[in-house]
């Protein structure tokens, strides 16, 4: 009966987040809001469609493993290593300032110190598993912005264990606080030395072997083996879940089987991480909401402004520009899942009655709620508040990077795109002497180019300020050669906006795009899937001997229709090609009967109409023999025309 109620909860909750997340979708809401009130509707609160949550809730502590599993795996012990100052420096800042915030506004409304500090506990902890769900799907984790939250993320899921240590502590019981942090201190050296090991040595000869196999089932078991044992240590030692979990990812990411491993979880994450975000909201009481919703909206507000100013100033004090800041502050301005766990243990010591572990529960469900809608508006947020009366050193920071120095009657091409395709371009425009200028928003990748003498500027492409200091309304060509996205369609109408003439060439994976993109004001479209098909059907050309010629004469037709050749039958038009009848043939010499033999003597030509283009004689070959060449036994002789019998005289 027990499998029976876990399979019904199962279908509602499917069902009902099925069509909850459609409805969201239809009005450009994030699916995480959609889980959220999936939660609040089904859970004990709303219509009480869940009756028994625990299942509910194993399946959320996965979906939280995988989660950290996952991004483990894409991030990689070198990037960890390349971001531990905003791990220590920044994480650490971060967590003491916006406890010491919230410290001095309670005491201000005469709340006890040993509360304050627990509510600041409460506040400092934001949401790994969302923050890192979203910035992922938009590809933020690799910018600038993206790893200074995540180094943040990685000391709050850190400072969780002490934390709990000292809810004791602050609640009067007496506890030996310096032997538990001793011994925490030492669980962690025990997790991270494990970690390293199994990364340097254990994983990728485990991998290798198992990848020997060709076994699809066995290497996703593998997989999911390291990430949940790794984890399961992490418990065992007293530290939480989400941190062995996502040391279970580093030690896979050095392996070269890493990214197989990343595609082959991200179904069973998405599935899994979906539960997470439904469990919480089944915490939410309604009637609580609808009792005090003033007081929530007002401590929600209160909530979201303060964490973007802590992790502002935090990014201010490691010296970013105020862009970058803001951002990881709106990013972060939420509590975080763990925060649950910490209120429940406060509430079991007393720390927090009913009233205000409601009153948190409330609050946190609504910060992760909007938090979705802040990172998708995050950049035009951004932009009103670049215009506030900031001085200098804030706008800039301490790092601002340099802005390119063009002429401005430069010409310039602005390439937008994957580091690989604008190194390749950026070096053949230099073959010809045009100045090219990438933008891209990722920092690190910026700095390097600058290292080696490029021009380059961090950026998005699709705002007006970014596409103005790269002097867009002096460009000459602009290369867009990323994804056909929203980001793509914003990046068009902003450059053409700042610069009608500007030629727009584009990149698009899927011929049925570029009608769209040509409407959207693109100048020329390459569709990279046409352009393989042109280079195939050269290939094929070539290989009944049309000449160079009139292949690229067809090539050069296909391409001036626009494409059109290949998409719709009106729009082909035949192509008389002179494609000849008849093949190449190679054939071994073993007729001793012409050895020595000259090809005069042979008179092929005029006995069966078979020319010799070329022999092959042990590692030589002979290009256009002469008439007076020798056949030798052994010798590949390669035929142009019909094999008739008279050409059989080369075997025996």
């Amino acid at each position: 009966m027990h499998q029976i109620e876990i399979l019904k909860d199962l279908v509602i909750i499917f069902g009902l987040a099925g069509l909850v997340v459609f409805l969201f979708s239809k009005f450009k809401l994030p699916s995480v809001v959609g889980f959220l009130m999936t939660g609040i509707i089904a859970g004990p609160y709303g219509l009480a469609l869940i009756q028994n949550s625990e299942s509910t809730e194993v399946m959320a502590e996965i979906g939280v493993i995988l989660l950290l599993f996952t991004i483990g795996i894409e991030f990689s012990i070198k990037k960890l290593i390349k971001i531990r100052n905003l791990v220590f420096l920044g994480g650490g800042l971060q967590v003491l300032l916006t406890i010491f915030l919230v410290f001095l506004m309670l005491y201000a409304f005469k709340i006890p110190t040993n509360i304050a500090v627990f509510v600041g506990f409460l506040v400092a902890l934001s949401s790994t598993a969302i923050i890192l769900k979203l910035i992922q799907s938009n590809g933020q984790i690799d910018t600038h912005h993206g790893k200074l939250v995540l180094g943040i993320l990685i000391l709050q899921d850190l400072v969780i264990v002490p934390m709990m240590l000292l809810v004791p502590m602050l609640s009067g019981q007496s506890t030996d606080l310096t032997y538990d942090l001793l011994a925490m201190g030492l669980k962690s050296l025990i997790l991270v030395g494990f970690t390293f090991v199994m990364a340097r040595w254990v994983v990728p000869f485990v991998l290798h072997q198992i990848a020997l196999s060709k076994s699809q089932e066995l290497f996703l078991m593998a997989i999911i083996l390291i990430g949940f044992a790794v984890a399961n240590l992490s418990a065992m030692l007293g530290l939480s879940l989400a941190l062995g979990a996502f040391l279970a990812g580093l030690s896979i990411s050095e392996s070269e089987y890493s990214h197989h491993a990343f595609g082959n979880l991200v179904p069973f994450r998405d599935i899994f991480s979906s539960f997470f975000f439904i469990s919480i909201g089944m915490l939410l009481n309604v009637s609580f909401f609808l009792e005090h919703w003033p007081i929530i909206i007002i401590a929600s507000i209160i909530l979201i402004l303060l964490k973007i100013f802590a992790v502002s100033l935090t990014g201010f004090v490691l010296g970013f520009p105020f862009k970058i800041s803001f951002q990881a502050g709106l990013i972060l301005a939420q509590i975080g899942e763990f925060s649950f766990v910490l209120a429940q243990i406060g509430q079991s010591n007393q720390l927090i009655d009913g009233y205000y572990y409601q009153l948190f529960l409330a609050v946190a469900v609504l910060s992760m709620s909007v938090t979705p809608v802040l990172i998708l508006l995050q950049q035009k947020i951004t932009h009103i508040a670049e215009r506030l009366p900031l001085p200098i050193k804030v706008k800039n920071g301490f790092r601002a990077l340099p802005k390119p120095n063009f002429k401005s009657t430069s010409k310039h091409v602005i390439l937008v795109g994957s580091q690989k395709q604008v190194d390749g371009l950026m070096k053949a425009f230099d073959l010809v002497h045009i100045p090219s200028l990438v933008i891209d928003t990722d920092a690190d990748k910026v700095r390097s180019w600058h290292k080696k003498g490029r021009l380059a500027m961090y950026g998005n492409a699709k705002f007006a300020s970014v596409l103005q200091h790269a002097y867009i309304e002096h460009a000459q060509v602009m290369i867009l050669a990323i994804a056909y996205t929203p980001g793509l369609i914003a990046v068009m109408e902003t450059a053409k906006r700042l610069n009608p003439n500007v030629y727009l060439v584009v990149r698009t994976n899927q011929v049925d795009e570029m009608e769209a993109l040509y409407k959207m004001g693109a100048d020329f479209v390459i569709p990279t899937e046409f352009e393989t098909s042109i280079e195939m059907f050269s290939k094929a050309l070539g290989r009944y001997l049309v000449t160079s010629d009139e292949i690229d004469k067809v090539v050069s037709q296909m391409r001036s229709q626009g494409y059109q050749a290949l998409r719709t039958k009106e729009n082909r038009k035949s192509t008389d090609l002179d494609i000849p009848d008849f093949e190449i043939h190679a054939i071994k010499v073993s007729n001793r009967n012409i050895h020595n033999q000259s090809l005069l003597d042979l008179n092929l030509r005029q006995v069966s109409g078979v020319s010799i283009l070329a022999i092959k004689r042990g590692a030589e070959l002979i290009s256009n023999p002469s008439a007076k060449e020798l056949i030798q036994i052994g010798d590949i002789v390669y035929l142009l025309g019909y094999i008739k019998q008279e050409v059989c005289i080369f075997s025996e």
